[in-house]
């Protein structure tokens, strides 16, 4: 036998006995950056509104149309 498996015997040369356990270190970033986006949006929408209703005021007062 020659080639890259040459000299290993069955499962030696096996890294992960099954398909999700080899594609774990690939879907563990894409949930860690869903999980980041989905924290900013839930800060985002929970802060509070003091800031919008200043802005209001000051286009009441503002004398241009």
């Amino acid at each position: 036998m020659t080639g890259p498996a040459a000299g290993m015997d069955g499962a030696a040369g096996v890294l992960a006995s099954h398909p999700l356990i080899s594609a774990v270190p690939f879907f563990v970033p894409t949930f860690i950056v869903v999980a980041v986006i989905a924290v900013v949006i839930w800060r985002d929408r929970h802060r509070t509104d003091d800031h919008e209703d200043e802005h209001e005021d000051e286009r009441e007062d503002d004398p241009r149309p």
